[in-house]
């Protein structure tokens, strides 16, 4: 079975996607580097590892060898488990957000400002109440998704329109896949 991660250098950049056959427990390991930046690797000793299920443990492993585009690890801790949810990539992209009371109707369009597995935060013209619940189209995973989110917060902001911070509710296993591989694609990119 090959694990799929996300490679982080030591300061949390994302530099590469890595795939390997062993598994994560074992004293060390190969990584294959799919895509990513084999120097910006090398330049490291210590990686953090984001796999792209919650079957993958997070961790932190040094690097022992670097052959051609494999590097081979030594597993030195379990990162938490909440690293995967927490990781935030700034994205912009224009979307909907749809009541789910009958507070108001119709929809309202957002600019997102930043995606992670656990919510997104993003620009509204319109004021929104903290606990409300919305639905969202997410359109860059790999089908456009409609999901559900509560609002946690109004953040402080530069720009005109107000910016809201807000958590994904009762995500289907697909769904969260399909986020989650959006958010390691994108955050992949920015680097």
């Amino acid at each position: 079975m090959a694990y799929q991660y996300l490679i982080l250098d030591s300061k949390g950049n994302a530099v590469a996607h890595g795939r390997s056959e062993y598994n994560p427990r074992d004293a060390k390991w190969r990584m294959v580097v799919d895509d990513g930046d084999l120097e910006e690797i090398a330049k490291h000793t210590n990686l953090r590892l984001v796999g792209n299920s919650d079957a993958v443990p997070a961790l932190e492993a040094k690097i022992i060898q670097r052959q051609g585009n494999t590097i081979v690890l030594e597993p030195l801790r379990h990162l938490e488990a909440s690293l995967r949810d927490n990781l935030r990539i700034p994205v912009r992209f224009v979307s909907y957000i749809y009541p789910t009371s009958e507070a108001w109707r119709g929809r309202l369009p957002i600019v997102s400002k930043d995606l992670s597995c656990g919510g997104l935060a993003f620009y509204c013209p319109c004021s929104l109440e903290v606990g409300e619940q919305v639905q969202v189209v997410i359109p860059v995973t790999s089908q456009p998704l409609l999901l559900t989110m509560e609002i946690l917060r109004r953040l402080s902001s530069l720009e005109e329109d107000p910016v809201y911070a807000a958590r994904f509710l009762s995500l289907l296993h697909e769904e969260e896949s399909m986020v989650r591989e959006a958010v390691f694609s994108l955050q992949l990119q920015g680097t």
